[in-house]
């Protein structure tokens, strides 16, 4: 039997600071918030946040908690950090929202036995 299921993402561009706690040290790497959703956050920098990485995403009066996931170069933007948040920093609209967010919602077939 085949059921669709929503698929949504949030597009948004908001300036953040990303601050890697590493054993009691904190490094501010300025950024721009680009995709937010309930369990992750992507974040465009000009600087590579290593995988792995603790990680507070800091935006305006609000803070999201998470790792590094992945970090990737590209020659246009620059390093897109792809964050997993962590479950006591779970984005919702209720909680806050980015400045220009667009979200994008479409329908996704999902098939069952």
């Amino acid at each position: 039997m085949a059921t669709q299921q929503p698929l949504e993402r949030n597009w948004c561009s908001e300036l953040v600071s990303i601050v890697r706690v590493n054993h009691g040290c904190a490094e501010t790497i300025p950024g721009n918030l680009e995709e937010i959703g309930e369990r992750m956050a992507v974040v465009v920098t000009e600087s590579a946040v290593p995988a792995g990485s603790r990680v507070h995403i800091a935006c305006k009066s609000h803070v999201l908690r998470g790792v590094a996931k992945s970090c990737k170069f590209d020659r246009l933007l620059g390093y897109l950090v792809e964050i997993r948040l962590a479950p006591a920093s779970r984005w919702t609209r209720d909680w806050f929202v980015p400045e220009h967010l667009v979200t994008f919602r479409r329908q996704q077939l999902r098939l069952s036995a």
